[in-house]
């Protein structure tokens, strides 16, 4: 993890709901979230410790029913290799869901590169062309999206995304100014 994609963790964990929001519009009314806590890297202990390295945000989300569900975001500087991803997504879902924690939602962000704005997509684990497991995740590509249309967001983390996004209309550093005083209070 780079200083960069930790400080966009840090930022998502201040703007956490805004961010489900952002992702899955109802989400946050449908499964009527009453609260949100956070893992830390040591956490779970029993884990090795690479995979905790690399495990990305991990939240517990207390429900009015008063359930615990599972989110998994993991952030990405980078689109690479889906496969990768997929393949540690996968065996952290298994392992959460070994421990009755399995993953409400997996949610993958690319800074960069990846197909712009939210899509479904599916990890599929085979054995000899037989599917055993289909999981799905949620990948959020920022930087392709129309910047504009986040400026115009109610939500003050949707201003912050839109400085990482393609600005369409405005040159970068009108489009970063304008970003600025969004979040400044100024409509724009």
């Amino acid at each position: 993890m780079t200083r960069y994609t930790q400080a966009f963790e840090d930022m998502l964990r201040t703007y956490f709901l805004d961010f489900l929001e952002l992702v899955e519009p109802g989400f946050v009314a449908r499964v009527g979230v009453e609260g949100v806590l956070f893992s830390c890297h040591d956490e779970p202990a029993h884990w090795p410790a690479e995979e905790r390295w690399d495990l990305g945000l991990l939240a517990e989300v207390l429900t009015r029913r008063g359930e615990w569900r599972t989110i998994l975001v993991q952030v990405e500087a980078e689109a690479g290799d889906p496969s990768v991803l997929e393949e540690k997504l996968l065996g952290w879902y298994l392992r959460l869901a070994v421990e009755d924690r399995e993953p409400e939602r997996m949610i993958v962000v690319y800074l960069r590169g990846g197909k712009p704005g939210v899509s479904v997509r599916w990890i599929v684990d085979e054995v000899d062309g037989e599917e055993l497991l289909r999981v799905p995740y949620l990948a959020f590509g920022l930087e392709e999206c129309r910047a504009e249309d986040y400026l115009l967001k109610p939500q003050p983390l949707a201003w912050a995304l839109a400085a990482l996004m393609r600005p369409t209309r405005r040159s970068r550093a009108a489009h970063t100014r304008a970003c600025l005083r969004r979040i400044a209070g100024w409509r724009c």
